[in-house]
């Protein structure tokens, strides 16, 4: 349990440095693609912890880390996002209630509704095998595709400006492109380094604590372990939440996590642990696990039926936060937690099929399959 102490801070320093790496290198990649790198980059020690899981074949734990790093996105970092926007707005004397996408963005909304819709499949059948994460994993190439499709829609690059970065961030960019890519390849193979020998002990200290406090194992690592592995993700998004030409940044750097987890992450999963066991595995789901899937998959789908239309409102963000309040501090409501979010998710579409109109999102991506060129955004 001791162990504990220092693989935690070590964990969440690693995460932290590979995250400005992956800033750095954003900085000279087009936008979607940029999100897109960075958001990979910023989830690997969540892959790291995952893969450790995966390997060691704990088909108890191996969906607990995935399951709560994607709740704890969605329902805690997006709202933060908008409180900060919020309340930084306010104090600049402006009163902001939503936050306005721009149609290119609309790719990261079909990726999520993608990889959630297969996995849906996953959670239905009980069994998650290779196979499986095959497919996952190709649908994130599809995502990149797609992304490559709508690289030149016309946007700004939110990277050509470093002033709003951390300080590091800019010590590095003031460099020359060469001493960037340096630096940029030495800070991953520091922050590789310290995951390869923290990841393991941590997942140990979090499993003998959870029986030292008589906690259930997998409900310590749902919780616990993202809050190390996620801390990059949320330290990029909370600094541009601060500015308002970048919150909708924010939205979506943490929306590509988001993805690259139902994608790459999920479809890892089953690789490894395939390749643990030396031969083609499936992972067999238990009850407990199928809600624990199903309440994660409407919690996102909620997330894409709030996106259709590319806008975040207060409200939105209000909800996503009390469901996921109520689900970590009352762990037997989950259940009902999800007839709450297949409520919400019908009470949307409804109103949306009132105003196809504000259905950006089937329009844009429709248009990227169509070889046209997705308008920008005023």
């Amino acid at each position: 349990m001791t162990s504990l102490l220092w693989t935690f801070p070590l964990l969440m320093f690693a995460s932290l440095i590979i995250g400005w790496g992956a800033e750095v290198l954003a900085i000279h990649i087009s936008v979607g693609i940029a999100l897109a790198i960075l958001a990979w980059l910023q989830t690997a020690p969540e892959f790291a912890v995952e893969a450790v899981i995966a390997w060691s074949r704990d088909s108890n734990l191996v969906l607990a880390n995935f399951t709560g790093s994607l709740r704890l996105l969605m329902g805690l970092g997006w709202p933060m996002v908008f409180f900060i926007y919020w309340y930084t707005s306010k104090r600049r004397g402006t009163k902001v209630n939503h936050v306005q996408l721009q149609k290119n963005f609309a790719v990261e909304t079909a990726g999520l509704f993608l990889s959630v819709l297969y996995f849906t499949v996953v959670w239905a059948t009980g069994a998650w095998s290779a196979i499986d994460g095959m497919i996952l994993c190709g649908l994130y190439l599809v995502y990149l595709w797609l992304l490559n499709r709508q690289r030149k829609a016309g946007i700004e690059n939110p990277h050509e400006s470093t002033e709003d970065e951390g300080w590091v961030v800019r010590k590095i960019t003031s460099l020359s492109k060469k001493k960037q890519f340096l630096a940029a390849i030495g800070i991953f193979v520091v922050g590789g380094g310290i995951l390869l020998l923290t990841v393991h002990p941590f997942l140990d200290a979090l499993k003998g604590c959870a029986v030292y406090l008589g906690v259930s194992e997998f409900v310590f690592i749902q919780w616990i372990a993202p809050i190390a592995s996620e801390f990059p993700e949320k330290v990029t998004a909370f600094n541009w939440a601060r500015k308002p030409k970048k919150v909708p940044l924010a939205i979506i750097n943490m929306l590509s996590s988001i993805v690259s987890q139902w994608t790459l992450l999920a479809g890892l999963v089953p690789i490894i642990y395939s390749i643990s066991a030396g031969q083609m595995s499936t992972i067999i789901l238990t009850d407990f696990q199928k809600t624990e899937v199903l309440l994660t998959i409407t919690q996102s789908a909620l997330a894409v039926v709030f996106l259709l239309d590319l806008k975040i409102t207060a409200l939105e963000m209000a909800g996503l936060f009390i469901l996921w309040a109520i689900q970590f501090l009352m762990p037997s409501s989950r259940e009902l937690l999800i007839y709450v979010y297949g409520v919400w998710i019908v009470g949307e579409f409804i109103r949306l099929s009132l105003k196809p109109a504000q259905l950006l999102v089937p329009k844009v991506v429709a248009s990227l399959f169509l070889k046209k060129q997705p308008a920008a955004a005023s």
